[in-house]
């Protein structure tokens, strides 16, 4: 029972991490990015992010960190950093995988809470110079939680409530698809898609769908 009531509260922090919208095909090496996104994704959400192309002998991949804010509410954060690089590819036909890191907090009626989690990325699309598509498979996974209860809490439901750390194998499991235009040195984006747990039900806030601006130099 405590594991679901996890569970629940962690659908209700600020965005999960999730692969970046880079259109790979535009990258060279060296390249530094930073964005700018906005949108759905449990609840209306602001976020910034910087990412730096690099060489690993014959492959490229991006490192990269990101801080997200939900707009009704600046204490709800989650920073994130993570890597995603391409592993398969034939000209612009890549597959990319990517794995990360977040530290999320958020605050309800029930509890303030802070979230560890780790996250894992396929995509698999077409890349060119000027635009770009894929199809986007992840799964953020919430590998520890700190809770606090609120008094409130204590005293309508559960006296006895303690706060600390709880692990979880709680998660959720994100199906979508991501594309954007190029021109010069700048991209918009546009990513979208379902969220499920980790039982196929959908969380409070099913879906996401979000849009970006990404500026190379």
């Amino acid at each position: 029972m405590k594991a679901l009531v996890i569970i629940a509260l962690l659908a209700t922090l600020p965005a999960t991490a999730h692969a970046q919208e880079l259109n790979f095909g535009a990258l060279d090496d060296g390249t530094s990015v930073t964005a700018l996104t906005t949108g759905a994704e449990h609840g209306l959400v602001i976020g910034a992010g910087y990412g730096y192309v690099a060489a690993l002998g014959d492959h490229r991949l991006v490192v990269g960190a990101g801080l997200t804010i939900d707009a009704a509410d600046a204490r709800d954060v989650a920073l994130r950093t993570g890597v995603l690089a391409p592993v398969l590819g034939d000209g612009r036909w890549k597959l990319i995988v990517g794995a990360g890191a977040v530290v999320r907090s958020g605050h309800n009626d029930v509890a303030q809470l802070i979230d560890v989690g780790a996250d894992a990325s396929v995509l698999a699309g077409r890349y060119s110079r000027r635009w770009f598509t894929a199809g986007e498979l992840g799964f953020d996974a919430a590998l520890a939680t700190h809770i606090a209860n609120s008094d409130g809490y204590r005293m309508v439901v559960y006296p006895g409530a303690r706060d600390g750390w709880y692990g979880t194998t709680g998660g959720l499991f994100r199906f979508g698809v991501q594309g954007g235009v190029s021109f010069g040195s700048n991209d918009l984006t546009l990513r979208a898609g379902v969220l499920r747990d980790i039982v196929a039900s959908p969380p409070l806030f099913p879906f996401y769908a979000t849009v970006g601006y990404d500026r190379r130099w």
